[in-house]
């Protein structure tokens, strides 16, 4: 297979609506790269408020790859995808951000970077799940927009304006695939859970038929990523523990398995501190199965009745939530075609 890399097009904000492009469908896709640049305002209100996080992602709530008019492949926000991006390569896409504590302010360029991955990163073979298009009737790249307000945390009650806002697209796909060749496709979505209490028990539902390769889970409290909310998660079905972690520690843990670039702080005398907020990419968890590359140490779910997550949590906020953005394995037995 030779390698093709293009230019997809471009799609222009506007605020609150949906706009659809129609992916070429020719060869078989290994990524899409996605660029968001944009222009805003501020205006602040009493309460400035703050940036969330990768900012100015939040502008784009949604992105879904849709075959066939009726088969999601992936249902991601921009946001999750850049830090995504993160975990799979080991360095942080490029984000150009509005600082904290901004109050009023006129055209500010900001912009944000991120891959949406069908080959399979860190796997012994990327190739096993390449989305091929030829035999589809249709393949759509659904972007829904959100707001300039979107961009900032509960606190701020200013106003945020878009002058302008572009998402660039473009491809790695792969061309030559022998007829016939089967791929595993690879789905991405996010369950939503709202925490309003602390509890030793909140369970979230995990669907089952189909492998996992892995679970992000990502935690947020009005409108920030934290720390706070998690202290232990467990993934089990019935009396049968597949992941038991504490919190803190797993994303101990993922930053040196994954290679993650978190900046470090110097302390006094030339000291580098590795800060526990600072160092560790906040309120993203991982539980990876494929830890040598192997897809074939996913988590095989088509003979489990049931499948959870189990989780200690806080509630330090007004509005609390776990994301849960599974990575799912379907086999090739599943067609998707036309």
């Amino acid at each position: 297979m030779k390698v093709l890399e293009r230019e997809i097009g471009t799609v222009v904000y506007a605020a609150n609506q949906t706009r659809t492009v129609q992916l070429p469908r020719n060869y078989a896709y290994r990524k899409l790269y996605l660029k968001l640049v944009a222009q805003m305002d501020i205006a602040a209100g009493a309460s400035a408020g703050t940036p969330k996080e990768s900012c100015p992602a939040q502008l784009i709530s949604s992105i879904e790859i849709r075959a066939n008019g009726r088969d999601v492949i992936k249902r991601l926000d921009l946001e999750s995808l850049h830090r995504f991006t993160q975990i799979r390569y080991g360095v942080r896409p490029y984000i150009d951000s509005l600082p904290s504590g901004y109050a009023t302010q006129s055209d500010m360029a900001v912009g944000c970077h991120a891959i949406l991955d069908f080959e399979m990163w860190r796997a012994v073979r990327p190739i096993d799940s390449l989305l091929d298009s030829a035999g589809l009737a249709t393949l759509e790249m659904i972007i829904t927009f959100g707001s300039g307000n979107d961009v900032m945390n509960d606190a701020f009650d200013g106003a945020v304006t878009v002058d302008d806002a572009t998402l660039y697209i473009s491809s790695l796909e792969a061309v030559g695939v022998p007829a016939g060749t089967k791929f595993m496709l690879n789905k991405e979505y996010q369950i939503r859970s709202q925490v309003n209490a602390a509890s030793t028990n909140h369970q979230i539902t995990i669907p089952v038929g189909n492998m996992f390769r892995s679970f992000i889970l990502k935690t947020h409290s009005d409108g920030d990523q934290v720390n706070t909310i998690l202290n232990n998660i467990q993934l089990k079905a019935g009396t049968e523990v597949f992941k038991n972690r504490r919190a803190f520690l797993l994303q101990c843990d993922n930053r040196v398995e994954l290679g993650l670039e978190i900046s470090e702080v110097a302390g006094s005398g030339g000291a580098i501190n590795h800060y526990y907020l600072t160092n560790l990419l906040e309120g993203y968890y991982l539980l990876e199965f494929v830890k040598d590359g192997r897809l074939t140490e996913s988590l095989d779910t088509s003979r489990l009745s049931s499948l959870e997550l189990l989780l200690d949590v806080n509630n330090p906020g007004t509005v609390d939530m776990v994301d849960v953005y599974p990575v799912e394995l379907v086999q090739p037995a599943v067609s998707i075609s036309a």
